[in-house]
């Protein structure tokens, strides 16, 4: 599904900057400042050229600007994998002993569920 809507996408995009290039192709002369001379072209190629170029400048930045968080989901995650592996050690470490319902004693502090309600009163 994902291809066949790329593919719906893609093709409408194609024809459509396919009929600009043609459609633009007057010759056009730009002097850039940093470059000596007067460079000429089509003007399809410098209005593609440079939509391409600002386009990546605006992808760069935005993954410059998402730094932070992919930081501290890095971050939370490497503290999520420490706290399961202390769990799953405080249970393997940690006998169970069944409750004592019958008599109406609490179970003992050995018991996970028994630690669990201290933490919570």
């Amino acid at each position: 599904m994902r291809q066949f809507i790329g593919f719906v996408v893609f093709v409408p995009l194609a024809i459509v900057v396919g009929i600009f290039a043609v459609e633009n192709r007057a010759p056009l002369s730009l002097e850039i400042w940093p470059l000596p001379g007067v460079h000429q072209m089509w003007a399809s190629v410098w209005i593609l050229g440079l939509l391409a170029i600002g386009t990546i400048v605006g992808m760069v930045i935005g993954w410059l600007a998402g730094t932070g968080a992919r930081r501290r989901a890095r971050r939370a995650e490497r503290t999520v994998r420490m706290l399961e592996r202390q769990i799953a050690d405080r249970d393997s470490q940690t006998p169970t002993a069944p409750a004592e319902a019958s008599t109406g004693v609490l179970p003992t502090a050995d018991n996970r569920a028994a630690r669990i309600a201290q933490r919570e009163d």
